[in-house]
């Protein structure tokens, strides 16, 4: 039985490899009118995650003493 050749799955960065400087890169976008509460939410939506999981581990923690 002929061992089979592993295929190479790293990216060659010799002297003569092909340039990614040029390659065009695309972004997609949606634009999406909100009001400008949502939009502030939109903007603070990580910070706002994690005050709310303050919150609830706080409450888990209070609900735990009064038991």
């Amino acid at each position: 039985m002929v061992k089979s050749q592993k295929k190479r799955n790293k990216k060659y960065t010799g002297v003569d490899a092909k340039s990614t400087e040029s390659v065009v890169r695309v972004h997609k976008v949606n634009a999406v009118v909100r009001s400008d509460f949502r939009q502030w939410i939109f903007e603070h939506r990580k910070l706002l995650r994690y005050i709310c999981i303050g919150v609830m581990i706080a409450m888990a923690i209070v609900v735990l003493f009064i038991l």
